[in-house]
């Protein structure tokens, strides 16, 4: 479920790979993966503060490759261990990763041919925004400053001291950069995510670091 908070009549809509972790932990609260579901609000959301952050579409896509080819890494013997029909989509993608070493290239490829449109990780933004309409949405490229402003928005009386300063969490490393990525790959990419561009306000290119 999103991470519902009734006292203080606050949900968070945790996209995945858009610091989600590092807003639960400035909350009090650990992370849980069921958090990233979208279909899950109470029949009076609309009487919520709902909250989101986002990440450049291209970004958010390198750091989901860079996380699954992480934590297929780690996990290989277990998902080894597993027969193929109890495996997720996601874990039999890992093993993909494991068993074909695919290239950048390759998972672009994929993400254009929608092998990838199950995969939570890889689902556009834009899915979380239509469900939640959330009131404020931050930016990870921003994301102390976000922080900041969104505890004020909950509780001026805090001046944003509450969230200063947290640590982004999570963060995989930079395995795969755009600088590998060809003019075509971009294109493919912000094709698929065309809808979070639209919605985010994003440009083209993604930020440098």
């Amino acid at each position: 479920m999103s991470l519902i908070l009734p006292k203080q009549k606050l949900i968070f809509l945790h996209i995945p790979k858009c610091a989600g972790q590092s807003v639960e932990s400035a909350f009090g609260f650990r992370h849980d993966h069921s958090h990233h579901k979208r279909n899950d609000l109470p029949e009076d959301w609309r009487d919520y503060l709902r909250f989101t952050f986002v990440r450049h579409p291209i970004s958010r896509f390198l750091s989901a490759c860079n996380y699954n080819l992480r934590v297929a890494l780690r996990t290989e013997k277990q998902l080894r261990r597993t027969s193929e029909a109890d495996l997720s989509r996601t874990k039999r993608y890992r093993l993909h990763l494991l068993d074909e070493r695919p290239s950048l290239s390759d998972m672009v490829n994929d993400l254009h041919q929608g092998r990838l449109r199950r995969l939570t990780t890889f689902q556009p933004q834009a899915l979380w925004l239509r469900a939640g309409q959330p009131q404020f949405i931050g930016r990870v490229e921003r994301f102390e400053q976000d922080l900041r402003h969104l505890f004020q928005l909950i509780d001026p009386q805090t001046q944003g001291r509450k969230a200063a300063p947290m640590p982004h969490t999570n963060q995989s490393p930079s395995r795969l950069s755009a600088s590998e990525l060809s003019k075509r790959e971009l294109r493919r990419i912000r094709s698929y995510y065309r809808h979070d561009f639209r919605m985010t306000g994003y440009g083209k290119k993604p930020p440098q670091g």
